[in-house]
């Protein structure tokens, strides 16, 4: 994920750029779930949407995905989703293609989303403690700069990679490969089972680090 906004096309970097853009980023990835929804079903619009697209467990009566009025407002609810939940609306989108391609994550955008969730998680007990000391009030409003710079910084290449994901798929299915390089290791498959009386290989599965 790091790799990507200077590793491949002015595209790659560009979509990079703009995802990281508080201005645009509700906007952005209101766009990029239109985009993956339909790469991987071709036709589907908004028809398969729900909010957060229900790796996000129910919390009725507040919260249940596939209640919040998805079927009457696709495009409303997702803008509502990546500007009140910008880091689960780009996960989400992100989760789809890495199912739907059996990748699994780089262990560098692991820690790269490891150290934002620590700096979140800093920013929040530091804003706390500023609150009963404001000597504090200071380094709260630093870590709090830090924190939104970090995962804006994480939403870009997040952003960027999911597109180059996308582009990557559709010239392999295309028969052109080579259009856009590939650096994804992938794990031999394992031994074959059993499910419902028929015999299934596994399927390899790849390192999302494009």
């Amino acid at each position: 994920m790091c790799d990507t906004p200077c590793s491949v096309d002015w595209r790659t970097t560009a979509c990079c750029c703009v995802g990281a853009n508080p201005l645009t980023h509700s906007c952005v990835q209101l766009h990029m779930r239109y985009q993956v929804l339909n790469h991987v079903a071709p036709g589907s619009e908004w028809s398969n949407y729900e909010c957060c697209q229900g790796y996000i467990p129910a919390c009725p009566p507040c919260f249940e995905p596939g209640r919040c009025g998805e079927r009457d407002c696709p495009r409303s609810c997702m803008f509502l989703e990546a500007f009140c939940f910008p880091g689960l609306a780009i996960s989400a989108s992100r989760f789809v293609l890495m199912e739907q391609y059996h990748l699994r994550p780089d262990p560098c955008d692991n820690r790269m989303i490891r150290i934002n969730n620590c700096l979140q998680l800093l920013s929040i007990i530091c804003d706390i403690a500023a609150h009963f000391d404001r000597n504090l009030r200071d380094l709260a409003q630093l870590i709090d700069c830090a924190a939104d710079l970090i995962f804006l910084a994480i939403s870009g290449c997040m952003t960027a990679q999911m597109d180059h994901e996308m582009a990557y798929r559709t010239a392999l299915e295309a028969g052109r490969p080579d259009t856009y390089a590939s650096v994804a290791t992938s794990e031999p498959a394992g031994p074959a089972g059993v499910v419902e009386g028929k015999i299934v290989t596994p399927l390899q599965v790849e390192t999302m680090d494009r």
